[in-house]
């Protein structure tokens, strides 16, 4: 059976609620003959089964686990749905008691809520006005943010250097309406001077002409995020319209300049801004698939995207001005 990322994403947050505990976690590895030494465990559900799914997948042996698992519980629905890939069935109303076992009427599932406010969506599709699409002379597509000045943050490998910045456009708005159409979008080019990059770290700035004060800027200031928290991505995957990666987005690591997440990319999302629950900038999205913890003694590897931290691209930016 093949196992894709969502699927594998719905699995961790059944299996973290279920079994909270490391030790249940290391002892359902062990059952399914997992490779113990190759997986990263973690006091956190979440962070804890995503490493052991993850490590499941590389071995070929999600089936094996899951089995196991539905050998404890085997009259499950999600994790039946799950096993077969399939949707659950619709119903017409409330097919199990509404009150729980203990007396509690709701519970928020898993270690960490991820209830957020109704002005939280409105922010979100404000922060969303000042992302853009890159479109480059030769086709390249990626995405880009504003910050003051008529300035966009990209990627370097999205604008290399001033000869290609100066060649490509960004484009605002480009993405559907609520009524499913496409909507009409803006176009600008870039500036050929005040070109600023990174190889290293990932990142260029560059100027744009025009005034595109109406569609906004991201504030740009250094904000950090830990291991553990969500984060949320605006983004033009494959270099299509607008996106929002708003779902299994959590925190894996932070360290040497990188927030590692499992939110879901594509090509043409790098230069994304990354977002923490309150909408303040993060990190500029670049890269994912089996990354190391930069930083680390360890050389393992895990399936992760990967962002620049802001205050890296900040600071970098500073020192290249000067």
């Amino acid at each position: 059976m093949t196992w894709t990322q969502p699927v594998l994403n719905s699995l961790n947050r059944v299996l973290a609620n279920y079994y909270p505990l490391l030790s249940d976690g290391m002892r359902i590895a062990k059952a399914a003959d997992l490779r113990l030494p190759q997986i990263e465990f973690s006091n956190k559900a979440n962070l804890n089964w995503f490493a052991i799914i993850q490590q499941a997948k590389f071995q070929n042996r999600v089936d094996q686990l899951v089995d196991i698992v539905l050998g404890e519980f085997p009259d499950n629905e999600t994790l039946l749905q799950i096993k077969s890939q399939s949707p659950p069935p619709p119903v017409d109303g409330p097919s199990i008691s509404w009150k729980a076992p203990d007396g509690q009427l709701e519970k928020i599932i898993g270690s960490k809520s991820t209830l957020v406010t109704i002005a939280s969506l409105e922010l979100g599709i404000m922060r969303a006005r000042s992302v853009v699409r890159i479109r480059r002379a030769d086709g390249g597509l990626g995405t880009g943010f504003v910050i003051s000045g008529n300035r966009i943050v990209t990627n370097n490998h999205v604008l290399p250097t001033e000869e290609t910045a100066k060649t490509a456009v960004a484009q605002f708005n480009y993405q559907k309406t609520v009524y499913g159409l496409d909507a009409q979008f803006e176009e600008f080019p870039f500036e050929s001077n005040g070109f600023s990059t990174s190889i290293t770290d990932d990142w260029s700035v560059v100027k744009f002409i025009g005034d595109a004060s109406k569609w906004g800027v991201l504030p740009f200031e250094p904000r950090a995020v830990v291991a553990g928290e969500f984060v949320n991505i605006i983004q033009h995957p494959g270099g299509g319209q607008k996106q929002l990666s708003f779902a299994a987005n959590m925190v894996a690591f932070v360290g040497a300049g990188r927030v590692q997440y499992l939110t879901d990319t594509l090509p043409g999302s790098s230069g994304s801004p990354v977002f923490d629950t309150d909408w303040n900038l993060v990190a500029l999205h670049h890269s994912g698939g089996w990354l190391v913890e930069p930083g680390t003694a360890t050389k393992t590897t895990y399936y992760r995207n990967e962002g620049i931290a802001i205050a890296t691209v900040i600071k970098g930016l500073a020192t290249s001005a000067r």
